[in-house]
């Protein structure tokens, strides 16, 4: 079950991410990025969804970053509220260095046209699609370049990449009654 309410493009802002706040999730590169980034923090605005272990430390470094003003933090939130969030940005940030399987966050934002920035980090590369914007895990310069390209596209860019990442999740997703439908063709194929 994915969300599907789409934010219109001229109502979305800033930067989003949402997952446990661990380790090797990536929140900390995030917020080292996101102060060293070259772009206007009140037009791009990060909010992190989540809550975890990390939390008092998140909160410390926003504060001795100068984030606070530009970075909202949510804790937990219900899935709808969540949802709606998503839809709202403009890219989802998910730089983990966990070796992610897959990345549901990605999948989700994709679903509601919204692109991704990611690290070459598991699955998350398949997941958040070839319309994403990759750097290596644990780097948080190349993940500032990423955010200062991000914010520089143009709107007609920014919408194609958001129209054509939503697209090619579209081939990527199978429906559950595929396998189903597989795993019975394979037991008939064996006779049983």
């Amino acid at each position: 079950s994915l969300p599907a309410n789409s934010t219109d493009f001229n109502s979305r802002k800033g930067f989003i991410f949402a997952s446990r706040w661990i380790a090797n999730k990536g929140i900390r590169i995030l917020l080292d990025a996101y102060a060293q980034a070259k772009i206007d923090r009140k037009a791009w605005p990060l909010t992190l969804i989540g809550d975890g272990p990390l939390k008092k430390e998140v909160l410390r470094k926003i504060e001795k970053l100068g984030l606070s003003s530009d970075t909202k933090v949510t804790g937990f939130i219900t899935d709808k509220e969540r949802n709606t969030r998503i839809s709202e940005a403009k890219w989802m940030v998910t730089p983990p260095q966990t070796n992610e399987d897959l990345g549901l966050t990605v999948i989700e934002a994709r679903n509601v046209k919204v692109p991704c920035i990611i690290t070459n980090d598991g699955g998350l590369p398949e997941a958040a699609g070839r319309h994403s914007l990759v750097c290596k895990p644990g780097d948080a310069q190349g993940l500032a370049i990423l955010l200062e390209q991000a914010a520089g596209m143009t709107d007609s860019q920014y919408r194609q990449i958001a129209v054509d990442s939503k697209k090619e999740l579209e081939t990527y997703l199978k429906p559950l009654s595929l396998y189903a439908r597989a795993y019975r063709n394979a037991l008939i194929a064996n006779g049983k």
